[in-house]
């Protein structure tokens, strides 16, 4: 590699880290409302030299943070930053930050788990429908991986594989699609220092159980009152109530 390659590398590096800490920023900034909707946060230049970062850097930042929902570009007035209810919640940072932010984690946890009440049983129906020997094998593996966790990380992890595992199993790409969404979900309340006690752990592995049980019986109907029944304690579990 020649010393130009080199220096070419490393300011392609640089411009990428710098245009992701703009974007997470004032991602950050903005659903956390320290800019409020309709605010003019600044021209193209000016946001590029509060960060020091070049006008490629900046611009694309500027584009990501765009087709996210978050903000639009005005002519002579600058960038500015767009409704709540033009914000794209289906992306996964979108909502993670919303989940990070106390003003917006009740909210956003609730919403989500709307959103899986509405999804995630009939996804189970459907798996128990359409589901295959590839999907079994992913759905036990998920199981033995609740009775055996290492820790407190392994056990979310093993929750994310389970739900993902179903949602794949109902042959619905955009079911499966949904399964980011709910991951950032289940971290950040582990993250949140949700712990189990023995008795809930005991429950949290008997109810995906039935489910998988229920799925594997072919038994549509039961497969999904069971993930109603699985989403509906997780709810009450922690403690979200509806807005």
């Amino acid at each position: 590699m020649t010393q130009q390659q080199d220096a070419m590398e490393t300011q392609d590096a640089a411009s990428a880290g710098i245009h992701e800490t703009i974007v997470t920023t004032m991602g950050k900034r903005i659903v956390s409302g320290h800019y409020r909707p309709g605010a003019v946060i600044g021209s193209e230049t000016e946001i590029g030299q509060t960060f020091s970062a070049s006008r490629t850097a900046t611009r694309e930042a500027l584009k990501i943070l765009s087709s996210k929902g978050l903000i639009e570009g005005k002519p002579k007035i600058g960038v500015v930053v767009r409704p709540t209810e033009r914000w794209n919640m289906m992306d996964s940072l979108v909502l993670d930050w919303a989940l990070q932010d106390a003003n917006q984690a009740g909210r956003a946890i609730s919403d989500l788990y709307a959103l899986r009440m509405a999804i995630e049983p009939k996804a189970a129906r459907m798996a128990a429908r359409n589901h295959g020997g590839a999907d079994e094998t992913a759905v036990r593996r998920a199981l033995r991986g609740m009775a055996t966790y290492l820790d407190e990380n392994d056990r979310v992890e093993q929750d994310v594989a389970f739900h993902i595992a179903i949602l794949r199993a109902s042959g619905n790409r955009l079911f499966f699609s949904l399964g980011e969404l709910i991951s950032v979900g289940l971290r950040h309340l582990f993250h949140a220092g949700l712990r189990a006690t023995s008795e809930e752990d005991d429950r949290w592995i008997t109810r995906h159980k039935r489910v998988a049980d229920a799925v594997f019986a072919r038994d549509e109907a039961s497969a999904e009152a069971e993930m109603v029944a699985l989403l509906t304690e997780a709810q009450q579990t922690h403690d979200i109530i509806p807005s």
